[in-house]
């Protein structure tokens, strides 16, 4: 599932195509149908990483988005930050390590059933594997 919110810097691009950020400098000039900035500033602009990666496509310049800059995408682009996200990673992680028919229960059915039950169903594994109830 892509996050269409999710935000790249010039040099989240250039570690997506394998280039340098000059490179992604010259084709902000050079290209007209390059994407434009959707956030962070004047200096320092932020561009959708959806509309960053079918652009780099269209280009020839990325087959496909390696799993680990995915990754690291999805993390920085978390509203609550990186840090935050990890924390909900682990937490996912210890629901399917130690309550996996609960997981494949929720997971069957659609995003918004997940994301409206997974809250709860995660305070209770941090409070069982913790003896403390989550802040």
């Amino acid at each position: 599932m892509q996050d269409n919110a999710t935000e790249v810097t010039a040099a989240g691009i250039a570690r997506l195509a394998g280039v340098g950020r000059a490179a992604v400098s010259n084709w902000r000039r050079r290209h007209p149908d390059f994407p434009k900035p959707v956030g962070g500033t004047e200096t320092s602009p932020s561009f959708a990483l959806a509309e960053v990666e079918a652009w780099l496509r269209a280009q020839g310049k990325l087959a496909e988005v390696p799993l680990r800059e995915r990754v690291w995408q999805q993390l920085t682009g978390h509203p609550e930050g990186p840090a935050v996200a990890l924390v909900h990673v682990g937490c996912v992680l210890l629901l399917v390590q130690e309550r996996p028919t609960v997981w494949l229960d929720i997971d069957a059915g659609s995003d918004e059933r997940l994301a409206a039950r997974l809250p709860g169903v995660l305070d209770g594994v941090i409070a069982a594997r913790f003896g403390c109830e989550p802040v």
